[in-house]
């Protein structure tokens, strides 16, 4: 890139040849400096640009090549939204009910939304989940029927991002599909875009290729969602209230909240884009690699309490060959609301799952095996009942006497319920076990007593460690965890010990 220094270097090299300017360039006369100052300012500002440009398709320093790059990979700016846990009393004479989806307002004036049914009995106490959105819904007429008919979604007029999208005409409604992977020609489905001013379409497909092509004067409906995004000013134990009343005896429901689950997430920072559009694998969330399903479903279904996902091979090790195992993916899940049959196995027995009938699967079931489909549709999906097996795990511990041995004991308690109980993130797979080396480490790392001097540790997992059955939930339960502590003459080196 050429400076300023350059060009006034190559000014002053031409003023040889004409001698009349030449003399007043040397003399610094200001009527001769300041035009050929403002070129040289003008040419090394251009050969900036030209330097800047020649880069830009490798750095993507401007933000509008970073736009213009997301755009072509397909990133949306998309908020995920605030998930809460509310507690509801029925101080009424009657029963009280609401369905997902009515509207609530937090004590700051958040809107909310019912995620999870409510159903409480005069005097009852519940909990139920809310998500913190609010929803707008327009109507937009088809005005030509050409293949790809894109359809501009309105951008929130306050500090909302998008955050969800339903689509519906006089049929019913669009499945959504991401790049029209694993799309058959008909199929009611609509793809979502932005462009490189981060504008949000949605788009359709074409008649006789993939998807659907709208008609002309179709009239379709677009329920947008839209949420603030991360949210730290949550105070558990502020009043929440429904946004509307419909019935005077919900005068009398109290509602507070109880428990945040989830802050929510702003769309990509302008930083954040640039360096995500260098790593499709983390934003294509459509594609499956190596058949990693297990991972595939957690994604997009991050609230249930147990799941284990496994192929043909895993399946016939554990159970015989069997050509119904052939081109087959076996599930075993627990939701959030429990509503799934689970069967509890006791230490020294062995409790074999039940395969669901179509009858008995659970929305939770379906919504499941439609995911799976929508990302490879040659698999046939068999549902398994989790089978629940509390791991035996005992703990024997000497610490100082300087240690109080109750406090060390609930210490103790605490972190395995935490690292390896039923709601731990390991224990949520299918047939994770605890290591030994997992245990004496996270034992040793958060309680301080056990880290200090000689103080001793023993660890034992019972069970039958060599059943590998996926279907198996393992973890350490309060009913099957014992912790035994004692006291003893543990030095403690320090200086002037000898004294």
């Amino acid at each position: 890139m050429l400076t300023r220094e350059d060009f006034q270097q190559a000014i002053e090299d031409s003023i040889a040849r004409y001698p009349a300017v030449g003399a007043l360039y040397r003399a610094r006369d200001p009527r001769i400096l300041q035009h050929l100052d403002a070129m040289a300012t003008m040419l090394a500002m251009y050969s900036q640009q030209l330097e800047v440009a020649q880069a830009e398709p490798f750095e993507k320093v401007r933000d509008a090549t970073v736009l213009a790059d997301a755009s072509m990979r397909g990133l949306v700016p998309k908020s995920q939204p605030a998930r809460v846990s509310v507690r509801l009393h029925n101080a009424s004479a009657s029963a009280f009910s609401a369905s997902p989806g009515r509207p609530m307002v937090d004590a700051s004036g958040r809107p909310f939304r019912v995620e999870t049914p409510i159903d409480a009995a005069p005097g009852d106490t519940v909990t139920f989940e809310a998500v913190q959105l609010h929803e707008k819904a327009s109507t937009h007429t088809v005005q030509e029927s050409r293949a790809f008919y894109a359809v501009e979604l309105d951008m929130a007029d306050d500090d909302s991002w998008l955050c969800g999208l339903h689509v519906t005409d006089v049929q019913g409604a669009y499945a959504h599909r991401e790049r029209y992977t694993n799309t058959l020609a008909d199929e009611r489905v609509y793809h979502v875009e932005a462009d490189e001013q981060q504008r949000v379409y949605v788009r359709f497909g074409q008649a006789g290729v993939v998807g659907v092509q709208p008609d002309e004067g179709l009239e379709l409906t677009l329920t947008t969602y839209y949420s603030l995004g991360r949210i730290d000013g949550f105070s558990p134990g502020s009043p929440m209230a429904f946004a509307t009343m419909q019935d005077p005896a919900e005068a009398q429901v109290e509602m507070t909240l109880q428990e945040v689950l989830s802050n929510g997430e702003n769309p990509p920072s302008m930083r954040t884009l640039r360096e995500l559009a260098k790593y499709p694998s983390i934003y294509n969330h459509n594609a499956v690699f190596l058949g990693e399903f297990d991972f595939l479903v957690r994604r997009h279904f991050p609230s249930l309490q147990f799941l284990s996902v496994w192929n043909e091979g895993v399946e016939e090790r554990h159970r015989g060959m069997s050509v119904d195992n052939m081109n087959a993916l076996f599930v075993a899940c627990l939701s959030a609301d429990g509503g799934e049959p689970v069967l509890s196995q006791a230490p020294g027995e062995t409790v074999e799952p039940i395969e669901l009938a179509e009858e008995e699967l659970t929305a939770t079931h379906r919504a499941i095996r439609d995911k799976i489909h929508a990302a490879d549709d040659s698999y046939r999906i068999r549902f398994y009942s989790a089978v629940r097996a509390p791991l035996p795990v005992t703990i024997v511990a000497t610490v100082a006497t300087s240690y109080d041995e109750g406090v060390v004991k609930e210490q103790i308690r605490q972190v395995m319920l935490e690292e390896f109980g039923e709601q731990a993130d390991q224990s949520r797979r299918g047939n994770t076990t605890p290591l030994y080396q997992q245990v004496y480490q996270v034992l040793r790392q958060r309680v301080p007593a056990l880290s200090v001097g000689r103080a001793d540790l023993r660890v034992d997992i019972g069970g039958e460690t060599s059943d590998s059955r996926p279907e198996l939930w393992r973890y350490v339960s309060p009913e099957s965890l014992e912790v035994g502590v004692s006291a003893g003459n543990v030095n403690v080196p320090f200086w002037g010990s000898g004294f």
